[in-house]
């Protein structure tokens, strides 16, 4: 059966991939300009970023994405990367065949924006792990914002804040699981 074939897709939301920090928040935002309402041509016209999904992706042209305003190369590399992982293609404007693989858009500088793609991933790990360890020094050991600020060298308001942003984030990923790639058939 075909990588293409309906049955090995799977079909993600993008805020999904956004919480799990497998895009960034820099691709989610651009993504959501693919939704012009007023563009008859928009491929994803009407699909709101917060509603849209893998397959909203798979009717864009990957030169369609790659010149969104302000996504760059390593956020086009997430967004292949992930359109890849989970059986997707981009397609062809005049055909509406698949394209090939999202990833070889990139040619030779592949390895570069993979590398540059892994490395802010984990940071965006790093710093909601971060977060983490701040609500649970305010939820279990009663720490006010200002203690744990100056436990991390920051303010008081800037703990708070990493606090809510992880609450938020925590609340999104009980909503939003992130399925498993579909195997390789």
């Amino acid at each position: 059966m075909p990588k293409n074939d309906l049955t090995s897709r799977t079909d993600v939301s993008i805020l999904a991939l956004e919480v799990w920090h497998v895009i960034s928040s820099r691709t989610r935002n651009c993504l959501g300009r693919l939704d012009k309402a007023t563009d008859p041509t928009s491929t994803v016209a009407g699909v709101r970023i917060e509603e849209m999904r893998l397959s909203d992706l798979s009717r864009c042209e990957s030169v369609s994405v790659i010149r969104l305003p302000n996504l760059g190369r390593v956020c086009y590399c997430e967004i292949a990367a992930v359109m890849d992982r989970y059986g997707w293609r981009f397609h062809r404007r005049w055909n509406s065949k698949p394209e090939l693989p999202a990833l070889q858009l990139l040619g030779a500088s592949l390895p570069r924006y993979l590398q540059m793609a892994t490395q802010a991933a984990e940071i965006r790990r790093q710093n909601f792990a971060r977060g983490e360890r701040m609500m649970q020094l305010r939820d279990r050991e009663g720490l006010s914002g200002a203690e744990i600020g100056k436990q991390f060298g920051i303010t008081g308001a800037a703990a708070s804040l990493t606090i809510q942003k992880t609450r938020r984030i925590l609340e999104l990923r009980a909503r939003l699981p992130l399925p498993p790639a579909p195997a390789a058939l």
